[in-house]
Formats: structure tokens, sequence, C-alpha cells
């Protein structure tokens, strides 16, 4: 049965703004600010995830049977998007997706950006892909600033700084990206250039 789509308020929220809901989304949309710092190196924890990965993938089985509405949910997906994004901005991309990714995970082109259309699967090809990428841009500065969390899946807000390789021309947006989960391991990655795209992609929309 489909539930009736409407508006309301995120349960964890530091701004006023409501999403309107559609038939196939989660309910209680959960929307929070995430405090981003830079690591330059593994944490203690991190290590031991690096070498027993089957630790945090069983840790991310149990929080994904958390309802958005539990604020150690919150606490932890805050600290997993910021740690991971930490890792991407030190090069340390084979960690973020052993960690936090399913070996054949579907990574979409960015909807709006020079890739889309394209799909990469498995960690080997998102790699690749990130090569890619650097190869065009000398300086890649990814900062996550908000994420909204559905159940099943993740939106994040992210603000980019990009300066091309051979250009030096600096350029900077402000993309979204839809995470999308089975049992707490991120399946399928969508990008967007236009945050509301991504809202209504998700079944939200402000």
């Amino acid at each position: 049965m489909q539930r009736e789509g409407g508006c309301v308020p995120p349960l964890v929220a530091r701004s006023r703004a409501r999403y309107c809901v559609g038939p196939m989304a989660d309910p209680t949309p959960v929307r929070q600010k995430i405090r981003f710092r830079d690591r330059p190196h593994r944490s203690l924890d991190e290590r031991i995830t690096a070498r027993f990965p089957a630790i945090a993938r069983y840790t991310a089985a149990r929080v994904a049977r958390m309802p958005p509405s539990s604020r150690l949910r919150q606490r932890l997906l805050a600290r997993s998007v910021s740690r991971g994004f930490a890792a991407i901005k030190r090069g340390d991309l084979e960690f973020v997706l052993t960690a936090f990714y399913d070996p054949d995970v579907e990574w979409h082109g960015t909807v709006g950006g020079l890739d889309e259309g394209s799909l990469r699967r498995g960690h080997q090809e998102v790699m690749r892909g990130f090569d890619d990428y650097f190869a065009v841009w000398e300086r890649l500065d990814l900062r996550p600033e908000e994420i909204i969390d559905t159940g099943d899946q993740l939106i994040v807000f992210v603000h980019e700084v990009a300066r091309g390789r051979e250009s030096g021309i600096v350029v900077e947006t402000d993309t979204a990206t839809i995470s999308t989960f089975r049992e707490g391991i991120v399946v399928r990655v969508r990008s967007f250039m236009d945050r509301s795209q991504a809202l209504k992609a998700a079944g939200l929309w402000e």
C-alpha cells in the first residue's frame, strides 16, 4: 500500500525547512548539520576498521535497524559522513570503500556534470573514476554540510571547491549525493549538481 504524500518537518533540524514527502518516501526524514574537520591521518578506530572491516559492517547493520528518529543513529551517521569525507580528502579512498560500500556498489555519474550517464560498478571501477577526476582537477575539496536521513537513503549536501589542473580556474559548487543502503552498507550512489533535483529524486522536495 502506498503512503499518501504530505509535508512533514524533519525531527532533527537546525533550520526550519519542511519537506514534502512523496508516496514512496519515508514519512519522517531527519536533517542535521555536519561538523566537518580535516583528519590528515587515520584515527585508532579507523585503523582497527581497516584491519577488521567485518566489525564496521556488523556495526553498520545494527545502526541500520534503528529508526531515523534515534539520536544514536544520527550521531553515528554524522560521524561516519564526516570521517568518510576526511578520508577522501587525504587520499584514503580505499579505506572508505572497504568500510562503507558494498563490493558491487553502483556509482552513477553526476546529473548535470561532465560524467552524467556513466556507471561504475565495484570498488576498483570507482577508484579509477576518482583517478580520472583528479587527472582533471589539481585540487578537490569536498566538505559535507548537511545530511538528510530517510531510512534507506542518505542525502548529503556537499560544498565543492575544485581547481583545474591545466587552467588553474577555481570552481565552487553546492552539490548533493544520495546513498542507498542495504543492511547499513551503501549499494548505490547518485550525485547531483542541483540539490533540488536530489531532493526530488529521493522523494522529497522543499
